[in-house]
């Protein structure tokens, strides 16, 4: 398990510890009004500068070896702050740390956070205008979104049941959405994604620049090839890179480094041929979040 599950999981998974969905949890750190200020400012996190620079495009500086390394080391504590509870910039999305999780575990952070609200993605609405209600809001998140009326559907706020809302992301995975989850601030959990590269700007600035606003998965992807028929059906389901197809033997290979345990591959599989193992088996992949 990743470093957070210890910190905040209580023995298990750390969005699957129901003590991160109270409303007590919400209150002592200052998520609503912390989640207020970040969705209200939520192009800013992402164009702001740091040190002159913007974070809309500087791919060469960060690929510079020390000024690069300086740079991500620094923007990194970003996403890591837990102390002090009420000092986190918002505008610096501070303590605003996500997860890749797969459909099965999507569906149980539905069964623990209430109430679930659907919203339109800050990512898809900043990035390319669009009005997608395919995220999920929960407790602090969903009672401040009526305040964030570009946020609210067009249909109006949608509260959803915890089957429609599991059906919903099953949807989502079906049509190749990334399910991720989100502390809103650490460790209070706010909201379940469905996006996708390149809109997703927490995939697109982890794959693009190595900030880490977005960790990988607890699983990652094995290939049985006694079951596998060679059909690519999974050749086009992974936004991260990690799957190929070998020509001359017709099966998929998965680079479990670059592997981000998503199981958009898994799920896709007529046959059942790839299966989602658990990280922390292999001891090459242990701390590779």
């Amino acid at each position: 398990m990743c470093e957070w599950c210890f910190k905040h999981g209580a023995g298990k998974k750390w969005y699957l510890n129901s003590k991160n969905y109270l409303a007590e949890t919400a209150q002592e750190t200052g998520a609503h009004e912390y989640i207020f200020e970040l969705w209200k400012q939520f192009e800013k996190v992402y164009l702001q500068k740091i040190y002159g620079l913007s974070m809309k495009g500087p791919g060469y500086k960060f690929s510079m070896p020390v000024v690069g390394r300086a740079l991500k080391s620094y923007v990194n504590t970003w996403f890591t702050k837990e102390k002090p509870l009420n000092g986190r910039n918002p505008r610096r999305g501070e303590g605003h740390l996500g997860q890749v999780v797969m459909l099965d575990d999507a569906k149980k952070i539905l069964e623990l956070a209430s109430p679930i609200l659907r919203v339109n993605c800050a990512c898809r609405h900043m990035t390319r205008g669009i009005k997608d209600p395919c995220c999920l809001a929960f407790g602090a998140l969903a009672e401040m979104v009526p305040k964030l009326p570009r946020y609210v559907p067009d249909k109006g706020a949608e509260v959803m049941h915890i089957d429609d809302a599991q059906e919903f992301i099953t949807e989502m995975n079906t049509a190749g959405r990334i399910q991720t989850v989100w502390f809103g601030p650490m460790p209070y959990i706010a909201a379940l994604c469905s996006c996708e590269r390149p809109e997703c700007a927490a995939t697109t600035i982890r794959m693009e620049y190595g900030l880490n606003s977005l960790n990988k998965g607890e699983y990652v992807a094995k290939v049985d090839f006694s079951k596998c028929t060679g059909c690519r059906t999974c050749a086009s389901r992974c936004d991260f890179g990690a799957l190929s197809f070998s020509d001359s033997t017709n099966v998929p290979f998965i680079n479990a480094w670059q592997c981000f345990g998503c199981g958009l591959c898994a799920t896709a599989c007529p046959e059942n041929a790839i299966e989602m193992v658990d990280r922390n088996e292999n001891p090459l992949l242990k701390d590779v979040w």
